[in-house]
């Protein structure tokens, strides 16, 4: 909620400090008065155009500064986190500073920021219609948003945001491990390349050892079958071969044992020893019968073994890493399409349902714009995609564009008057029109819009009589969920405010100057009165403003 507006030296207003409440806040006074210099320089903090005219005369500077609140639960803290702006006690303070030369500078929180940042949180703030560029109504962007929350889609429209920035996160780490094999090697179609240059050789963990240790036994197999057979001889087979020896040597331990039974140990462990040497010598034997040379089996394993380093050399210090190296290309591109394809079918059912949402609320709209007085009101909401052979989204066998919002942008299109094409909204000159549409699209929307502090600055051009009855009772109505700022001077208006404050202008030194009063009850009466009769206020133009704020 906007809480106070303080201006200083900014067009006709020397000095003034308003105090806005909750709900519907009514600015009234005659025509020249000033009222709009009020919402130009709500505009200004709001990262509005300035210029060097705007600093009255004989300033320096003027100043501008908008006190907002929040509550705890207030969804704005979040969407104001998101752009990296935080709340000091609940309040947040946006200054404006212009110079002559048209220089200025802009604060947030006493911090001093760029201008744009104040467009930034202008435009998660307030939305301010009339003869103004800050108003979401006039960004074709934002359409999309409206369809959304008037169909109540913002659960999908989250997911589908969701879901891309899922995809888009896989899509960037694949382009990273391209970028990282492109440096490896240098191939045209890489990862097509090596993974067909791993799988085609199949590597195993642990397997280079293994081929390693075979290529090492074949290269001297006829070594290890002579010294082998060599040492088998020498312990067992031959004449005086170690086992005999040992024998002999058991044979006279035994004697000594029968003198000694002492030596019974020492017995025992040369009969393990015996035993040791013949399982040694059969062992060699049978070794011997297992080395089998095949003709061109070691050329078959240096050729392996050299395509599994020259893998290494390219891929990674290890076969392991080889391994882990294919997994996670496959990994992420697994993770790739899977979010891909959960992005493809969220944004495809958003689409059918903004089809349909876009044609009820276009109706919805045209029948809202009736009560307000734009009896032959055309609207309708045009939803447009890109066909883009690279996009993420197929359908009907075409390829488009889409990102975190969707595949298609939406556009309003509005016309007033019989006769009268079609128009973007943008391109409407009347912004009264422009503040009707928005009346009528912000009550449709009133439970979930996000913007929570609503400004009209023309709601009322062109309309009177019954047609300002229902403009005001809109407006009180949509003030329920929202802050409202309204200049008005339509009586009916004015009567339904919560909230009244009158723009005179006065003399003063030789000076004319632009002063804001809160109004009391008494003041307030005398406010309707002469807004229904003019300058001469009757007996009857008060009895009469008495019944309408009651």
């Amino acid at each position: 909620m906007l809480t106070r507006l303080y201006i200083k030296d900014f067009a006709l207003i020397a000095e003034t400090e308003i105090e806005f409440g909750r709900g519907l806040n009514a600015i009234t006074g005659e025509t020249g008065a000033g009222k709009s210099i009020l919402i130009g320089a709500l505009n200004s903090i709001l990262g509005g155009p300035i210029h060097a005219g705007l600093v009255r005369n004989g300033a320096d500077k003027c100043i501008v500064e908008g006190f907002f609140e929040f509550t705890d639960d207030d969804d704005q803290t979040t969407r104001l986190a998101e752009h990296d702006v935080h709340l000091e006690d609940g309040q947040l303070i946006l200054r404006r500073e212009i110079h002559g030369g048209s220089r200025s500078r802009a604060f947030v929180n006493g911090q001093g920021q760029p201008v744009k940042k104040l467009k930034e949180i202008g435009s998660i703030l307030v939305d301010l219609h009339g003869q103004h560029e800050h108003q979401s109504l006039l960004d074709p962007k934002l359409h999309s948003h409206f369809v959304d929350s008037f169909g109540e889609l913002e659960e999908i429209r989250r997911l589908v945001s969701e879901y891309w920035h899922e995809y888009r996160k896989h899509d960037a780490q694949l382009a990273q491990l391209h970028q990282e094999r492109r440096a490896l090697i240098a191939e045209d179609d890489m990862r097509s390349y090596q993974l067909r240059e791993i799988r085609l050789l199949s590597p195993q963990p642990g397997e280079e050892s293994e081929l390693e240790r075979e290529l090492q036994i074949l290269e001297n197999a006829e070594e290890l079958v002579q010294n082998s057979l060599g040492i088998y001889d020498q312990l067992y087979q031959r004449e005086g071969a170690v086992y005999e020896e040992l024998g002999q040597i058991r044979r006279q331990l035994d004697r000594l044992q029968e003198i000694d039974p002492s030596l019974g140990p020492q017995t025992i462990s040369l009969s393990e020893l015996i035993y040791g040497v013949e399982d040694l010598a059969r062992h060699l034997r049978d070794y011997v019968h297992t080395i089998e040379v095949k003709p061109g089996r070691a050329d078959e394993l240096r050729e392996r073994l050299n395509g599994l380093r020259e893998l290494k050399k390219k891929y990674g210090a290890s076969l392991e890493q080889v391994l882990q190296y294919e997994k996670t290309l496959d990994k992420t591109t697994d993770m790739r399409e899977q979010s891909l394809t959960a992005f493809a079918g969220r944004c495809l059912a958003l689409s059918e349902a903004r089809k349909e949402v876009g044609e009820i609320l276009s109706k919805s709209l045209v029948v809202a714009l009736q009560t307000l007085g734009i009896t032959q009101a055309r609207f309708c909401t045009i939803l447009e995609t890109i066909a883009d052979p690279d996009g993420p989204i197929e359908h009907n066998g075409e390829r488009f564009a889409a990102g975190e919002h969707g595949m298609e942008s939406a556009t309003f299109h509005f016309s007033a008057n019989v006769g009268e094409a079609l128009r973007p909204l943008d391109r409407i000159a009347s912004g009264g029109e422009i503040s009707r549409v928005m009346l009528a699209l912000k009550e449709l929307i009133a439970g979930r819009d996000l913007v929570s502090v609503l400004v009209f600055d023309e709601i009322d051009a062109g309309i009177s009589g019954h047609i300002a009855s229902a403009v005001g009772r809109k407006l009180q109505a949509l003030s329920d969920s929202h802050q409202i700022i309204v200049i008005t001077h339509l009586p009916q208006i004015a009567s339904l405010a919560n909230h009244h404050f009158s723009v005179r202008k006065r003399e003063l030194g030789h000076r004319t100057i632009t002063e804001v009063a809160t109004l009391d009850e008494k003041a307030r009466t005398e406010e309707i009165a002469y807004l229904l009769a003019g300058e001469t206020i009757s007996s009857t133009a008060l009895q009469h403003a008495q019944e309408m704020l009651q």
